[in-house]
């Protein structure tokens, strides 16, 4: 790769799966790891003088954006000052900056899957600063790249997959939210997105903008919930069905700011960079072993 690209968050799961698969390509990419004291403000300076990156990818807070869905005001805070100093000083020194985003940015409201073009309007704190810093970015870098994930999916015990599996586990009717609809994307899929997009900036094509992904087909948590099922069932962790019992989305505090709907539309990714959705069924036996180690 001609570029000189600057990996933020390589220790996060996705991190990994993005240098992994670029190390199979013979691809190699400049990690840096979430400093022990966290990310703060002025480290953006540094790295941007320290490294002279041609592009940054900046996963920095992957694990409160996706894994947690963190949105306590320090938290934010500490997001809102890092990302907007690094925003500005990609601007500053022409850098290009790819950044991720969600389907948070959206009420959840409507019936279809969402593109590019409709209007966001978050209802959660982590949504709006989301969205804010979509603004920010568009606003004072134009060499800029948004890539808008739903759902992902790793094997981190802390992320919804974990979480889902354990309740799956205990002897005991599961609850789970009705009609929360979305794109399971296991995290190797987004890498293989991550690195696809990289390699066509590589070759200096003007494809900056917003875009989508989401592996296919949208489907509902607890008809998700069923497949997992199904696939613990046939490796023998599971011994019989679970009762799933379906509860309003509005009941479940864990919910609380996320979009009901957060399917999303990829068909301007594949217009532009021609990278086709993967099924997530056909992923999901992969993602289940890296949960189960």
């Amino acid at each position: 790769m001609r570029m000189r690209v600057l990996l933020l968050g390589a220790e996060s799961s996705l991190g990994q799966a993005l240098l992994a698969q670029a190390a199979a390509e013979f691809i190699q990419l400049e990690a840096v790891e979430r400093p022990d004291q966290g990310w703060q403000p002025e480290m953006a300076d540094q790295l941007l003088a320290g490294a002279k990156p041609d592009l940054v990818l900046n996963l920095a807070f992957y694990r409160e954006q996706f894994q947690l869905g963190v949105a306590d005001t320090p938290t934010l805070q500490q997001q809102k000052n890092f990302d907007e100093r690094l925003i500005h000083g990609c601007a500053a020194n022409a850098v290009t900056l790819v950044m991720l985003s969600s389907a948070r940015v959206f009420d959840g409201d409507k019936a279809s899957s969402y593109t590019e073009k409709d209007e966001v309007n978050p209802t959660g704190s982590l949504g709006r600063l989301q969205a804010q810093l979509e603004q920010s970015l568009r606003t004072q870098c134009p060499r800029h790249l948004i890539l808008r994930f739903g759902w992902l999916l790793d094997g981190a015990a802390e992320a919804p997959l974990a979480r889902l599996v354990a309740g799956l586990q205990v002897n005991a009717p599961l609850e789970l939210a009705e009609e929360w609809r979305g794109n399971p994307t296991p995290v190797g899929d987004a890498a293989r997105v991550l690195l696809s997009v990289l390699k066509q900036l590589d070759c200096a094509a003007p494809l900056f903008g917003t875009y989508h992904y989401g592996s296919s087909e949208a489907t509902t948590w607890i008809s998700f919930a069923h497949c997992v099922v199904q696939e613990l069932i046939g490796r023998g962790t599971l011994t019989g069905d679970v009762a799933i019992q379906p509860v309003s989305f509005a009941s479940r505090p864990e919910l609380r700011g996320q979009p009901q709907n957060a399917a999303l539309m990829g068909r301007k990714l594949l217009m532009v960079f021609g990278i086709k959705p993967r099924s997530w069924r056909s992923q999901l036996p992969a993602l289940l072993d890296e949960l189960t180690g």
